[in-house]
């Protein structure tokens, strides 16, 4: 289900906050398929702190993004066709960006 931004803000960083706070040390993306996103592209793993909401939009999900990077943390923020999804994940030795 669709969230809103300011919602999805609130959500991400809530859970940077419990699981390192530090920007530097995640990455945020977009995707129409955020599960492939993150297990196929992005190596992610059972157990890594990561997670993943629906925006309202593609540019919605992209401005989530773009809040993240700006603050120092790894990714893409450029809207794309279809990716109503923005998700982010603590990065790991075995992660891809």
């Amino acid at each position: 289900m669709a969230k809103s931004k300011s919602d999805i803000l609130n959500d991400f960083q809530e859970f940077m906050g419990r699981h390192g706070s530090n920007y530097r040390d995640w990455f945020v993306g977009t995707s129409a398929d955020p599960k492939q996103q993150l297990f196929g592209t992005h190596k992610f793993k059972a157990g890594d702190k990561g997670l993943f909401r629906q925006a309202h939009s593609e540019l919605q999900a992209a401005e989530v993004a773009e809040f993240f990077t700006n603050l120092g943390a790894g990714g893409s923020a450029s809207p794309r066709p279809e990716a109503e999804f923005v998700y982010a994940y603590k990065r790991a030795s075995h992660t891809k960006p």
